[in-house]
């Protein structure tokens, strides 16, 4: 069929036609009247961020997912549901009114945009409205139990690190008061200086090391002080002494020197074994100090050692723990509605021209169809 043989059964079947192209507009007239009406209703939200967590959070990615949730969220749909009786109302189960909702996010941003389509207005400005009014509490409903939750956690890390510090402390002062171990070691400073000084006539060449190693800032180390050459005759001097006295009773020739170097020489030996005696004792006394000092000391040492690990141990739990409070806040913003949902006046669909245009096309469709099946039934008895 070709264009001219189209055109002659177009003119003699135009009244046919004419009336299939109004028929087909009356329809696209009479649906826009028979259609369910639909109404939308829109509104957006927004997650705010503030300076403080723009700052901490710098460089990481919003979750808006999260948040998504709280708007796209099936418990609150069938809440609204069951509140506005659409059951009962309109007929309509609940899967056909989640088709009701379209929510979507803005690239890029921490914008979520909500869209309500129903077939009554007044219902369609309800549902946003009391849908935006239950994803707001819902997000702060989540933000107050997971600030909570991640204050408590905090506080029960500071707290058991509080304790074990506490503890770490009563270990250390119940031992101190029990076994004064500075003293001691202030006491070993002292007996060995002495035993130098018995010895020699000279203070110790080394610092009083068991105090230094043991002391704290209520424990000053041992003061030399007091501690001259003077205030003992030591044994080298003694020693020194009877090397002189024999060597002048060796040489002596007058019966009166003699007797005084010899005389000497037995006062020396009388001091030197005094001297020894008084050696052997500090000696003595010095190892029983020490028997006694050491193991107290290295218990000491490791009763310090978990003082002070407890202490740094809390003090980085603690910075920890002010961190993770900021991190908690910075995961849970709160959201808010930047465009109000408001009650619409015309209805979205169907709309007049849209169904006017439907009804021409249908009609158009029709006749076409019409003047082929015309003209291709008057070329079959060519064939």
């Amino acid at each position: 069929m070709d264009i001219l043989e189209f055109l002659t059964v177009l003119k003699e079947k135009i009244k046919p036609v004419l009336v299939m192209i109004v028929l087909g507009i009356l329809v696209g007239v009479l649906a826009y009247f028979v259609l369910t009406p639909v109404f939308e209703t829109r509104t957006t939200f927004m997650i705010l961020e503030s300076k403080l967590i723009r700052r901490t959070l710098e460089g990481k990615k919003l979750d808006i997912d999260t948040y998504l949730d709280f708007v796209d969220n099936e418990s609150l749909y069938h809440k609204i549901y069951t509140s506005l009786e659409i059951q009962k109302k309109y007929n309509m189960d609940f899967e056909e009114f989640k088709r009701s909702f379209e929510v979507t996010t803005v690239e890029d941003t921490a914008i979520i945009k909500l869209l309500v389509t129903f077939q009554d207005p007044e219902i369609s400005f309800q549902i946003a409205r009391m849908l935006g009014d239950s994803a707001l509490t819902l997000n702060r409903q989540v933000i107050d139990e997971e600030v909570h939750a991640g204050y408590r956690f905090s506080e029960a890390q500071v707290q058991a690190a509080s304790n074990q510090l506490e503890t770490a402390r009563k270990a250390l002062d119940d031992f101190l008061a029990e076994h004064p171990v500075p003293r001691m070691a202030m006491e070993v400073d002292t007996l060995r200086n002495r035993i130098t000084i018995e010895e020699t006539g000279e203070l110790a060449v080394f610092p009083p090391m068991e105090s230094a190693a043991v002391a704290t800032d209520l424990n000053p180390q041992i003061s030399q002080s007091g501690m001259t050459p003077k205030a003992f005759s030591s044994l080298a001097r003694i020693q020194a002494e009877i090397a002189e006295a024999e060597a002048s009773l060796a040489v002596a020739k007058a019966d009166n020197r003699k007797f005084d170097a010899d005389r000497r020489l037995k006062e020396l030996n009388v001091q030197l074994k005094q001297e020894k005696q008084t050696l052997a004792k500090l000696h003595a006394q010095l190892h029983e100090l020490e028997t006694n000092y050491y193991p107290l000391k290295s218990q000491y040492i490791a009763l310090e050692s978990e003082f002070t690990s407890a202490q740094k141990g809390y003090e980085k739990i603690y910075q920890t723990g002010l961190e993770s409070r900021i991190e908690v806040i910075g995961k849970t913003k709160e959201m808010t509605i930047i465009d109000l949902p408001v009650k619409p006046q015309k209805q979205a669909f169907p709309k007049l021209i849209i169904t006017l245009i439907a009804g021409l096309f249908l009609g158009l469709l029709a006749a076409f169809a019409y003047l082929s099946t015309v003209a291709f039934s008057r070329n079959l008895p060519d064939a």
